[in-house]
């Protein structure tokens, strides 16, 4: 059975479609034998791509790491409306307009027009079809018992929309998104086709980047087990630390080591030599590193006291 490594770290999960999120993470326990396994930002079963996965100590970065930026290539069908924004679901609207119609509405300056209005600061309403939890139930529990509830719209922010392809033979369009945490790009795919005149839904989806992590260096599920057999999963965890290799580094001897392996609050005297050169900002965030050089937690900067306070321990 060979020897588990107890693994903390950062694995950039490529999950294909067919299966949840929620999936995605029990195999990947059963693939490592670990138990603490979390995922940084759901995606559909029928979506595929980027999706980052916390192990051991790393789940403490869960939540920081679904808040990054994250960029979809994502295939709109026009011409439908489903139940659940994407082509997985009944449609419940067909409009039926000419290719002559087609012709003139769907080319490359007219949808880039429309597609501008999407672009910046807006409030979205969720799909009843998603994972967003309304007292205690998950939206697309209620919708399989033919509920529809209010929805509150969530602000998102829609960074750039690029058109990738038209396909006027079949009516669809492959855009570029990038956006903030928490935007559907379902829902964006059918207000396009709404704001166009003639109804869309979602036809594929593909996560490329969340945050640093981008789909050239991710892997799939099966590429996992394979170097777990090998024994080279090492090659492709990535130590909590990189995550936040923008941060400047501290190193804390004596008791300041002392004080960091706790989680105390420590002073600036305590990290004298160090102190002068860095000319911390009030509010900073620092990797620190206990006196043996290891990385131990995140710590930020409070220029009110002159002290430096934890932020985050790993």
């Amino acid at each position: 059975k060979g020897l588990y490594l107890m693994i903390n770290g950062v694995i950039n999960v490529y999950k294909e479609v067919g299966y949840t999120s929620r999936d995605a993470v029990s195999k990947l326990t059963g693939i490592l034998r670990q138990r603490k396994i979390g995922h940084t930002g759901t995606l559909d079963p029928a979506a595929e791509g980027v999706l980052p996965m916390c192990i051991g100590k790393a789940t403490k970065l869960c939540e920081l790491l679904t808040d990054h930026k994250k960029q979809y290539i994502a295939v709109i069908k026009f011409g439908i409306a489903t139940d659940t924004e994407d082509v997985t679901g009944e449609i419940i609207e067909e409009t039926s307009f000419s290719d002559d119609w087609y012709e003139e509405k769907l080319t490359e300056d007219n949808l880039s027009m429309v597609i501008l209005g999407f672009v910046g600061k807006q409030l979205q309403t969720p799909p009843m079809y998603s994972a967003k939890r309304v007292g205690g139930k998950r939206l697309y529990e209620l919708a399989r018992e033919g509920k529809v509830i209010e929805r509150k719209p969530c602000e998102i922010t829609i960074y750039d929309i690029e058109i990738k392809n038209i396909d006027l033979p079949n009516r669809e369009a492959t855009i570029v998104v990038d956006c903030s945490k928490g935007t559907y790009i379902r829902t964006l795919c059918k207000d396009i086709g709404n704001e166009l005149g003639c109804k869309a839904a979602m036809k594929s989806l593909l996560r490329t980047k969340t945050g640093e992590f981008c789909l050239e260096n991710s892997y799939k599920l099966g590429d996992i087990e394979k170097l777990v057999k090998e024994n080279r999963i090492s090659e492709i965890i990535i130590p909590i630390e990189e995550v936040f290799k923008n941060l400047r580094r501290v190193d804390v001897g004596g008791y300041a080591s002392v004080l960091l392996e706790n989680g105390g609050i420590i002073r600036a005297e305590a990290i004298s030599p160090d102190f002068h050169s860095l000319q911390p900002q009030d509010g900073e965030k620092f990797r620190m590193y206990n006196d043996e050089g290891e990385f131990k937690a995140v710590y930020s900067y409070n220029g009110e006291i002159n002290a430096f306070k934890i932020d985050k321990m790993f």
